[in-house]
């Protein structure tokens, strides 16, 4: 089983469920990926940036018992024993609650909480990568939708 876990998270340490997304690779000669090298700094730094506005909003709604991540990572081992991460970037809603006296995040789902307000826009949603040192590996669809933001990295079609 694979773990959710988010170091920037103020609430700490893995959540105890993750969203259901399965890990996608390159692994047939029907899909198309692209290896753009240096891309995962670039990620990092856009991350960096949304941060102040992402504290800001969940602040906002932490009385409503929710917290929103732009990007969900998954640990994944897979069966030759290679330890892949897949970033996904979107809007995951996370219920807050507590366990043994620690806060705990609960999964909630892709969709907006009722009654919560419109949470900041996320460029990247709908992204997902695989992270591999300082590159990252896309699927080609969302490489074509995307490539403005990762203009003037190299890029190879693998």
């Amino acid at each position: 089983m694979t773990r959710a876990c988010d170091d920037e998270s103020p609430y700490g340490g893995c959540e105890q469920e993750e969203p259901k997304e399965p890990p996608r690779a390159p692994h047939t000669y029907e899909e198309c990926f692209v290896r753009v090298y240096g891309g995962y700094r670039r990620l990092r730094d856009w991350i960096d940036s949304l941060k102040p506005v992402i504290y800001s909003y969940n602040e906002s709604i932490k009385d409503k018992g929710f917290y929103l991540k732009p990007v969900h990572k998954v640990y994944y081992t897979m069966p030759t024993g290679e330890r892949r991460i897949y970033e996904y970037s979107g809007r995951y809603w996370w219920k807050l609650g507590s366990r043994n006296g620690r806060r705990v995040l609960s999964y909630a789902g892709k969709t907006r909480p009722r009654g919560l307000p419109e949470p900041p826009k996320i460029e990247l949603e709908g992204v997902r990568v695989i992270v591999e040192g300082d590159d990252v590996i896309i699927e080609c669809d969302l490489y074509d939708r995307v490539k403005s933001f990762f203009e003037g990295l190299k890029t190879v079609r693998v």
